[in-house]
């Protein structure tokens, strides 16, 4: 069973912010390397999505983290 993955704006808006932040300390290169592992990671969500455990501190959200 294939899961959908919804990136809400804001999580996408500082995914930007950390590769432009990145790309001034290491080279763009680099940054971008990070940026596309980030975003395989996750779409590799739609294929596992329970393979990682809640956030210690998922207790204090109304949804789940």
């Amino acid at each position: 069973m294939k899961y959908y993955i919804e990136i809400s704006s804001v999580a996408e808006a500082e995914a930007d912010s950390a590769f432009l932040r990145l790309s001034q300390i290491v080279s763009p290169t680099k940054a971008n390397q990070w940026h596309l592992g980030l975003l395989q990671t996750i779409e590799s969500l739609s294929q596992m999505p329970k393979r990682c455990p809640l956030a210690t501190e998922n207790e204090y959200f109304s949804q789940e983290i």
